[in-house]
């Protein structure tokens, strides 16, 4: 993608007519949130959405609009909890890591939306107008590199973090690496773990990154697992790896996806091993460590 400087905007161009498909510029993706900060699921979700109605035309200046009718056919909200996600849209600020064109990386910050309006009415024809901020039209102007995550598994996740450590994944999925060393400090931030929560590790694993890694791997394309890495007896970070389903798991997953969110938790239990080195065991090897985790043939995320 970014070898023939294939623009971010012509990917969603191209998928304009595909409406399970949200086209996520890569910098957008691999966000980050000063100072502590995060984002909810809802208001996670409800960003995914308005990029997507905002389509080809996200970089220009104005509003896009979008009636809570429209929202509702998959993302069931009233017209007061839609004032109070476009308001946390509205005061999350990410810092995004890009590079000039003189192959110069530095960091850019800024807020989501720079404006938005919401009448307010009750009835479903009642719309929201909004502007992406200055920030976000340009990171996504310039962008060269994208991720295509699916609407429906956006909408399915039970978990911030699930929904987070997905699109990331989406915009890994598509290179020749099936693995990547993440710190604890990173896996954090990447994660949007709020200031001050899940300090210790056995916190973070247990109610972020293998619930996270859980649902991915029951209702997505994408298989996941980790390794930790320990640096004597404290774990220092994580080896993630991925790959793509197929055939009867990928089926399956397609399947989950439609049905009922009522009893998704208890089929998901025990369908998925994630991978820890046991006392006294130095090292897993990935592709077998994925291949159990998913029973997949890593060789096909090419």
């Amino acid at each position: 993608m970014s070898e023939n400087k294939a623009r971010t905007l012509n990917a969603i161009a191209a998928h304009k007519d595909n409406p399970d498909a949200i086209v996520q510029a890569g910098e957008v993706v691999e966000m980050r949130f000063p100072a502590g900060g995060s984002m909810s699921l809802r208001a996670g979700k409800l960003f995914h959405l308005l990029i997507q109605f905002a389509g080809a035309k996200i970089t220009d200046e104005g509003h896009h609009k979008v009636t809570l009718a429209a929202l509702n056919e998959t993302f069931h909200i009233t017209a007061l909890e839609l004032m109070e996600l476009v308001d946390e849209l509205h005061t999350t600020t990410l810092r995004m890591h890009l590079t000039d064109a003189k192959g110069r990386r530095y960091q850019k910050s800024g807020p989501i939306l720079a404006d938005a309006e919401q009448e307010d009415e009750e009835e479903t024809q009642a719309e929201l107008r909004y502007e992406f901020s200055p920030t976000m039209r340009k990171v996504i102007a310039n962008s060269t590199h994208w991720a295509v995550v699916s609407r429906r598994a956006v909408l399915a996740f039970e978990s911030r973090y699930a929904l987070r450590l997905y699109t990331l994944l989406s915009l890994k999925i598509g290179l020749r690496k099936v693995s990547e060393p993440i710190s604890v400090e990173d896996l954090r931030e990447l994660l949007g773990v709020p200031g001050g929560k899940l300090k210790r590790w056995q916190d973070l694993r247990r109610k972020a990154l293998e619930p996270a890694l859980s649902e991915i791997n029951h209702l997505t394309g994408i298989i996941a697992a980790y390794v930790p890495i320990k640096r004597g007896r404290r774990i220092a970070g994580i080896t993630l790896t991925w790959g793509t389903k197929a055939g009867p798991q990928l089926a399956a997953a397609i399947k989950e996806i439609d049905r009922p969110k009522v009893g998704r938790k208890a089929r998901r239990e025990g369908k998925v091993e994630l991978l820890e080195t046991s006392e006294g065991q130095e090292r897993i090897d990935l592709a077998d460590a994925l291949a159990s985790a998913g029973n997949i043939d890593t060789e096909q995320n090419t």
